[in-house]
C-alpha cells in the first residue's frame, strides 16, 4: 500500500549513503531540490526602466531580471534578495544603482553593471510588518534642509489601520510615521512631485489623503465621491501639486490645489470598465490610462477631449511604466506579458513569460493540463485565451504558439461577465503528426459551444494546420480526449472522446468523399455508452488493441476497432467516479491503473482481478512514456512515484509545494539522453517529472548536485542592448541609431501592421 507517513519520515532525513543491490536501488537520501524551470508571475510588480531606457528590470518574487527594451531578450539576472520584493526603483542620485524593498522591510542596493547586491539595510520596525508599497520621498524641512527618505506603507495585523512610515535612507531609523483608519485592505499610494517638495497621496474607500512630509505628515482629507465608485488606482504628477485617481466606473479624476478646501478637479472619462492604471509622462503634460478594455489611452492633460488610443493589446492592462525622456511605454498585461511601445505607436518589443489567459480563478488558468509532444518533447499547455503554447523544457523557450479558436478576445462589461471560448482538452498522437483540441464556451445563458478540432503538422511550414472541425461532438461538453497508440502493422489512427452526454465516441481518418477534396478528414467511427452512467476518462492499452473507459466508478474495456464491449470492472469498496485511466507499459502492460478523488486501484486485465488499491486523494496522475513509473499528486501536495506492479512507492515527498498553492497538472518529459548519474533515482533516468502549480510556475525535482545557483555577470561595463552583445568586443564602433527624447504626439488608431504585431506578440518572444 501507499503509506506516505512511514516513507516520508525516512526520505526526509538527510543521510549520506546510498545503497545499491543488483537492479534494485534503495535510496537513503532525499537530495532532490525543487527548482523552477519556467513560468512565474512577472506582472505582479511594476517594472522599472534603466536611466537610459534601454533596459527594463522585472521583478519575480525575490528575483530581478534585466531585459533589453529594444529586442525583449533576457540580458541577466541580478543577485537574488532574501525575501519577496515589494517595490523597485532606480536610485534618484546614482542611476547605476537599483533599490528594492523586501516585504520584511530590508533595503537592497544593486549595482546595475555587476548585478551584485552592494548594500543591505534593515529598516528598524517595532513589529514585523508585511510591506505593501515602497517609494523614495524628497522634501524640505521648515528650515530649508533637503531630505531624501524611504516611504513604506503596510496594514497592521491586529487592527484595520494603514501605517505610513518614513525612514532614513542611510541608517534605516524611523523618522516620521502616522496611521490611517480603514475599512478595507485595498489602498493605493503614490508620490506627488510638487515642484521638488514631495507630497504623499493615499487613496482608500472614498477618501483621498494628502500627507505632507515636511510638516510631520499632516493629513488633508478629500472625499472622492459616491460610495458606489470604488477607488482602483492613483498616480501623482511628477512636477506639480496634482494627483490623478481612477475608480470602478471608468473615470479618471485629476485633482489640483490639493490643500484648498475644495480642490480643482477635472474628469477624464473614456473607460467603461474600472481603470486599473494611470501614469504621467515625465514632464506631466500627458497622461496614460489603461483598464479591462485592452486599450492604452493617451490624454492631453490640458484638454480632456484630446485623447488617442492603442487598441487590441493582448490582454487587460495591469501596469504602465514610462521610460526616461519618454522613450518607451511598458504595458504590463494580464496574460503575463509586457509590451514595450514607443510614442510613435510602434511596437518595440515584447517580454513574455509563461502565457496564460484571463481567468476568474487560478483553477481555470490551464484547463487542458500538461501534455507532451512526442515529436519535439515539448510541453503543450494553455496559453493566452483560446491559444496553446509549445514550451521546450530543455531550452526553456517557447517553440511556438497556436491560435486554436481564431476568435478575438472579448473584454468584460460592467453589468455582465463575458465568457471567452477556451481550449479545454489537448491530445497528440504517437509521433506528433496529429493534434486534437477541444474548445468550449458556456456562459450559462446561450447554448453551449463545443468544437473538436484535428490539426495536421505541416513539415514544410513547420506548423500545425487545421484539418477537421466538428461542432458539438458531445452535448454538454467533452470530458476526455486521447489518441490511440501506434499499431505495428496498421497505419490507421483512432481517437476517443468521452462526453457529458454519457457517451464515448471513436474518431478515425477517412478518405475524402468528394473529388474536389484532396486531404483525408476525421469522422465519427462509432459511439457507445454503458448503463446510462456518466462517462469520465478513457485510455488505450500500449498496443492500442484495448481501450478502457470510465463510467462512474466502473472501468469498462472495449475493442476500439469494432467498438465491442469486453468487460466491466468495479470494486464495491470504491464507489467514486473514475477521474483518470492509465495503462501500464513494458512488463506492466497487462495492468491498468484507475484513479479517483479518493483512491488508486490497479486491475489485471488478464485475470480481471484487482491487484492492489489504496485510499488516496488524487489530484493528478501521470505516466512516464519511457518506463513503467507513474506519479500521483494528492490534494495536500504530496507526491508518490510508483510502478503498477507494487503498491509501495519508490519515492514519496510531502509538501512538494506550499499549502497556499496547488498542482494544476503534471507530465513526464523524456530526457534527450538517458541519465547515467547515480544522483538521479531510477525513476528519473529516462524522463523528468514536471508539474505546474497555481502560481503558474513550471517546477521539477532535481538532484541537489545538479542544481547550480550561479549569478550571470556580464563582463562589459554597461548592460548590452541584446543578450548577444556579450559575444562582441566591449569597444566597437556601431552605426546603430540612438533614439533621442521623443516629442509627444497622438497615438492614433493603429493600422493593420501594428494590429498584427500586437495580436501576435507571443510569436516573437522567448519564455524565460
Amino acid at each position: 500500500m501507499l503509506v506516505p507517513c512511514e516513507l516520508t519520515n525516512k526520505m526526509q532525513m538527510k543521510l549520506n549513503k546510498r545503497r545499491s543491490s543488483g537492479n534494485i536501488e534503495v535510496i537513503d537520501i532525499d537530495d532532490l531540490v525543487l527548482t523552477r524551470k519556467g513560468g512565474g508571475n512577472i506582472i505582479d510588480q511594476r517594472p522599472v526602466f534603466s536611466h537610459d531606457g534601454e533596459t527594463l528590470y522585472i521583478v519575480w518574487k525575490h528575483i530581478i531580471r534585466a531585459y533589453s527594451t529594444q529586442t525583449g531578450d533576457f540580458v541577466k539576472e541580478l543577485e537574488p534578495a532574501s525575501n519577496r520584493i515589494a517595490g523597485l526603483i532606480v536610485h534618484p542620485e546614482n542611476p547605476n544603482l537599483i533599490i528594492a524593498c523586501t516585504e520584511n522591510g530590508e533595503l537592497n542596493f544593486w549595482s546595475c553593471q555587476s548585478g551584485i547586491i552592494t548594500k543591505k539595510l534593515k529598516l528598524k520596525f517595532q513589529d514585523e510588518p508585511k510591506i505593501k508599497t515602497f517609494h523614495i520621498v524628497n522634501y524640505k524641512s521648515h528650515k530649508g534642509n533637503d531630505f531624501r527618505q524611504v516611504l513604506v506603507t503596510y496594514i497592521s495585523k491586529c487592527d484595520a489601520k494603514i501605517y505610513v512610515v518614513l525612514f532614513d535612507l542611510d541608517n534605516g531609523f524611523c523618522t516620521k510615521s502616522t496611521c490611517i483608519q480603514t475599512k478595507s485592505c485595498e489602498y493605493y499610494v503614490d508620490i506627488i512631485g510638487n515642484y521638488g517638495d514631495n507630497l504623499i497621496a493615499l487613496l482608500h474607500d472614498v477618501d483621498l489623503h494628502i500627507l505632507n512630509p515636511s510638516r510631520n505628515l499632516i493629513d488633508k482629507l478629500h472625499k472622492t465621491g459616491k460610495t458606489g465608485r470604488n477607488p482602483t488606482c492613483i498616480a501623482g504628477h511628477p512636477e506639480e501639486e496634482c494627483v490623478a485617481t481612477g475608480d470602478s466606473s471608468g473615470r479618471v479624476v485629476v485633482w489640483k490645489s490639493l490643500f484648498q478646501i475644495r480642490p480643482y478637479t477635472a474628469v477624464y472619462h473614456w473607460h467603461t470598465l474600472p481603470v486599473t492604471e494611470i501614469a504621467f509622462s515625465k514632464s506631466g503634460g500627458h497622461m496614460y490610462t489603461g483598464g479591462g478594455e485592452c486599450v492604452l489611452v493617451k490624454w492631453v492633460l490640458a484638454n480632456p477631449h484630446l485623447k488617442s488610443f492603442l487598441p487590441r493589446l493582448p490582454a487587460p492592462i495591469k501596469h504602465l511604466t514610462i521610460a526616461p525622456d519618454n522613450l518607451y511605454v511598458a504595458v504590463s498585461t494580464l496574460d503575463n506579458g509586457i509590451v514595450v511601445v514607443n510614442p510613435q505607436r510602434k511596437l518595440t518589443s515584447v517580454i513574455q513569460n509563461f502565457t496564460w489567459g484571463v481567468a476568474l480563478s487560478s483553477k481555470d488558468l490551464f484547463p487542458a493540463g500538461l501534455v507532451v509532444d512526442p515529436r519535439t518533447n515539448c510541453l503543450v499547455l494553455n496559453s493566452r485565451t483560446g491559444h496553446v503554447q509549445f514550451y521546450n523544457t530543455h531550452t526553456k523557450g517557447l517553440l511556438y504558439n497556436i491560435n486554436i479558436t481564431a476568435q478575438n478576445f472579448l473584454t468584460q462589461e460592467r453589468s455582465a461577465i463575458i465568457v471567452n471560448t477556451e481550449v479545454t482538452k489537448i491530445a497528440l498522437n504517437h509521433d506528433g503528426s496529429w493534434m486534437a483540441t477541444v474548445e468550449e464556451r458556456n456562459d450559462k445563458v446561450s447554448c453551449i459551444e463545443v468544437r473538436l478540432k484535428f490539426w495536421m503538422y505541416d513539415a514544410k511550414q513547420q506548423q500545425y494546420a487545421l484539418n477537421t472541425s466538428i461542432e458539438l461532438p458531445h452535448e454538454g461538453g467533452v470530458n476526455a480526449l486521447h489518441f490511440q497508440p501506434c499499431l505495428l502493422f496498421d497505419d490507421g489512427t483512432l481517437a476517443i472522446t468521452t462526453g457529458r452526454d454519457k457517451k464515448f465516441k471513436l474518431w478515425h481518418l477517412v478518405e475524402p468523399s468528394s473529388t474536389h477534396k484532396k486531404n483525408k478528414c476525421w469522422q465519427c467511427h462509432s459511439t457507445g455508452d454503458y448503463r446510462n452512467l456518466p462517462a469520465t476518462d478513457a485510455g488505450f492499452s500500449i498496443d492500442g488493441s484495448l481501450v478502457g473507459i470510465g463510467f462512474d466508478s466502473s472501468l469498462t474495456m472495449w475493442t476500439p476497432d469494432t467498438c465491442t464491449f469486453k468487460c466491466s470492472l468495479t470494486h464495491s469498496q470504491y464507489q467514486y467516479p473514475i477521474t483518470r485511466i492509465e495503462f501500464g507499459k513494458q512488463d506492466a502492460c497487462h495492468l491498468v491503473i484507475v484513479a479517483s478523488a479518493q483512491h488508486i486501484a490497479v486491475w489485471n486485465i488478464l485475470s480481471l482481478m484487482l491487484t492492489w488499491s489504496v485510499p488516496l486523494n488524487v489530484a493528478t496522475l501521470t505516466a512516464d512514456p519511457k518506463s513503467t513509473y507513474m506519479a500521483a499528486f494528492t490534494t495536500d501536495n504530496s507526491l508518490f512515484v510508483f510502478t503498477p506492479q507494487k503498491s509501495k512507492p519508490v519515492y514519496t515527498r510531502k509538501n512538494v509545494i506550499k499549502n497556499d498553492s496547488f498542482i494544476l497538472g503534471a507530465a513526464f518529459v523524456p530526457h534527450l539522453k538517458m541519465k547515467q548519474d547515480s544522483s538521479y533515482g531510477l525513476w528519473q533516468r529516462r524522463s523528468q517529472l514536471f508539474f505546474l502549480d497555481s502560481n503558474q510556475e513550471l517546477l521539477t525535482l532535481e538532484p541537489e548536485s545538479e542544481v547550480m545557483i550561479s549569478l550571470e555577470i556580464l563582463p562589459n561595463t554597461t548592460i548590452p542592448a541584446t543578450a548577444f552583445s556579450n559575444l562582441i568586443a566591449s569597444k566597437t564602433t556601431t552605426d546603430r541609431e540612438v533614439p533621442g527624447p521623443y516629442m509627444h504626439e497622438q497615438l492614433g488608431i493603429v493600422g493593420k501592421g501594428m494590429t498584427e504585431k500586437v495580436g501576435n506578440v507571443y510569436l516573437k518572444t522567448l519564455l524565460r
